[in-house]
């Protein structure tokens, strides 16, 4: 997983959990903890909402209508171009300082492209662009090409901020940097007081640095100079130490931001500090209309989130084992302000209830960015990714080819409207767990990956942390596994895309997994995602789904299976669709779907065609609530099935455009 900060958010469900038991014992025998709502006849439609489209073939599926950059991928001027600001290329030179000036500048003249020329530039630092409107351009990934080559000092361990000799005020960020291999913990020191402590968890991963800010901890101790100390400490009893010294000044507020170490190219919005403002009335599925406790603050234009925590109540409801992480979450644009009813732009997907507190909030993102046409590579195996967009909005890769990434090629963090498209992703440094070398969305709404090929990546491509309505299509992702990774995904699309799942870089061996909802690390994942016209071949099951899914659609895919089931249904997973599939099993003793619990109710199998396996379409602790049209063959060569259209995400788009 990739942990956040800011990690408490949203889900599905507006019963109490004794009312939600009592009123899905009424509709069904096996008590689901809620009432299902999502698998609705394109007859029912007092049922469909704006966030349903009927399809060609007669299923619901989620609207997909309004994904990625809005009005597609502009076309931006040259603004300037890095050598304005002292950038050279092949000249060994560090040409950070030259990024970084060129894109501040852009910024401020309103927006543009900084362009980079033909050649190879070197990063030895971070750069963090915080202006909207800014386009990084290279002439070509096979022309320009960035090697972003920061290291840790040779002693293994140093302050990356301050500087020697540098003031520090009590909100001043300290970070300390430290040689990652068996790390199990980092101290920061103010003369012999001990600040702040990092100690290894479970998904610490590659982690390298640590962050703290002095504040209260030098409570006590005059201004004036002090001495700054780090201590990393080693699973072999090794210490490193450093030292530097700094002056305190308990007045210094208001200082210049310091670059991120998330990625070695940041986009950055601001974090909210604005109030929550708590919903009335529940916010369910489909609505546009939202009414507030007070819109104070809001106007037709802002930018929001929308959360609904996860509450004690809601995790016993959903079984989530999982202590932490982001759940529900979606983000939307307020286009009407009365009284304390607010008109958004799109419908909600998911339920946010007032038992558990929900809310909205209006941030303010960084948008129109972008990075074009060049090449990143990485030199040092350190937990820094290549590229980050956060809080950003109407963002995107396009024509980027990433090499020997530190955590993630190209990867946004609470996005909506963004795009990687037309891009090629090569390799990690790292792939030992803890959240890395992934490719998709987290925390990201309505946002498209298009026409991307990995290579070596642990997870791809990959949803998690409350990702929904995003889309993932026309990729091919070459030794790694497709994930629902964590937390509460919903209404998100693979379609058209080549997964070759195996175990050697960190995958789990599945074609696709979804997490369980007893995984005490990822939580479960929510409702309607689908799977439509891919194909996918893995070691282990073909697709794992590990409970609390409610009407996900398997939908026209090919899977080939070295061993276990094609499909394997967990606890509490049901109403879905496995509508037209091919599935090729090779260990001659598994069933095509596997519905392991007596819960795994109201699932659809309908016209798929089994090669090899035991011959079964379906086995387990449930029954299939339709079973039609399947065959059986001997295990041999089997074409891939012939979708009503190639696209369901493009017969969307052309819908709405006709419309």
């Amino acid at each position: 997983m990739f942990q956040q900060t800011h990690i408490l958010v949203l889900g599905l469900l507006v019963w109490t959990v004794a009312g939600a038991r009592d009123c899905a014992s009424a509709v069904n025998p096996h008590a689901l903890p809620w009432e299902p709502s999502y698998k609705i006849k394109p007859s029912e439609t007092h049922r469909l909402t704006l966030a349903d489209v009927v399809g060609p073939d007669g299923i619901v599926y989620p609207n997909w209508t309004k994904c990625g950059v809005q009005g597609g991928i502009p076309s931006v001027k040259v603004a300037a171009t890095i050598e304005e600001f002292g950038g050279k290329a092949n000249d060994d030179g560090d040409d950070s300082r030259a990024l970084d000036e060129g894109c501040a500048a852009v910024g401020k003249r309103g927006g543009g492209a900084l362009l980079l020329g033909e050649g190879t530039y070197y990063l030895d630092r971070p750069v963090t662009i915080r202006h909207s409107g800014v386009v990084i351009r290279g002439r070509g990934a096979d022309k320009t090409r960035i090697i972003f080559r920061y290291a840790l000092p040779a002693s293994g361990i140093g302050f990356y901020w301050p500087p020697a000799n540098g003031r520090v005020g009590p909100e001043t960020p300290i970070e300390l940097h430290a040689r990652p291999t068996d790390l199990q913990k980092m101290t920061v020191y103010v003369d012999n007081t001990a600040v702040g402590t990092w100690s290894r968890s479970q998904h610490s991963g590659n982690t390298f640095d640590f962050t703290v800010r002095l504040g209260r901890g030098l409570a006590g101790i005059p201004a004036g100079a002090h001495t700054l100390k780090g201590v990393a400490e080693y699973g072999n009893k090794s210490i490193l130490t450093t030292e530097i010294p700094i002056t305190f000044d308990p007045s210094l507020r208001n200082e210049p931001p310091v670059p991120s170490t998330e990625a070695a190219i940041t986009f950055l919005g601001e974090r909210t500090s604005a109030p929550e403002l708590q919903l009335a009335r529940d916010g369910k599925r489909g609505d546009t209309v939202l009414t507030l406790k007070s819109a104070r603050g809001l106007r037709a234009g802002d930018c929001i989130f929308i959360e609904g925590p996860a509450t004690e109540r809601w995790k016993k409801l959903t079984q989530c084992a999982c202590p932490w992480g982001i759940y529900r979450q979606y983000m939307a644009v307020v286009e009407k302000v009365e009284g304390n009813v607010i008109t958004l732009n799109q419908p909600l997907r998911i339920e946010f209830p007032v038992i558990d507190g929900s809310y909205v909030q209006k941030i303010n993102p960084i948008r129109n960015c972008g990075i074009e046409d060049l090449y990143i590579e990485q030199t040092e195996n350190l937990w820094i990714s290549s590229v980050i967009f956060q809080h950003a909005w109407n963002c995107w890769a396009r024509g980027v080819t990433v090499k020997k990434c530190g955590r993630h090629p190209v990867y946004a963090l609470s996005a909506k409207w963004c795009e990687i498209r037309d891009c090629t992703f090569d390799d990690a440094w790292f792939k030992g767990g803890g959240g890395t070398a992934y490719t998709g969305w987290q925390s990201s709404f309505d946002c498209l990956m298009e026409n991307v090929v990995t290579h070596k990546m642990r997870h791809a491509p990959l949803y998690q942390w409350a990702a929904s309505g995003c889309v993932i299509r026309k990729s091919v992702f070459h030794e790694s596994d497709g994930q629902w990774h964590a937390g509460w995904t919903n209404e998100n699309l693979f379609e058209q895309c080549v997964i070759e799942s195996v175990q050697g870089h960190g995958g789990y061996g599945y074609g696709m997994w979804a997490s369980p909802p007893s995984d005490k690390a990822h939580g479960p994942n929510g409702p309607r995602n689908v799977v439509y016209n891919c194909d996918v071949s893995s070691p282990r099951a073909g697709l794992k789904m590990g409970g609390m899914n409610e009407n996900w659609l398997i939908l026209y895919n090919r899977f080939v299976v070295g061993d276990e089931q094609g499909v394997f249904v967990g606890t509490t997973s049901f109403d879905h669709i496995i509508r037209g599939n091919v599935f090729v099993l090779k260990d001659g003793k598994s069933p095509m779907v596997f519905l392991s619990q007596p819960s795994c109710v109201g699932v659809e199998i309908v016209g798929n065609r089994l090669y090899g396996g035991n011959g079964q379409f379906v086995a387990g602790k449930a029954k299939a609530a339709v079973m039609e049209g399947n065959q059986a063959f001997p295990l041999g060569e089997a074409p891939r099935p012939q979708p009503p259209v190639p696209s369901i995400y493009a017969w969307q788009k052309e819908r709405a455009k006709q419309k």
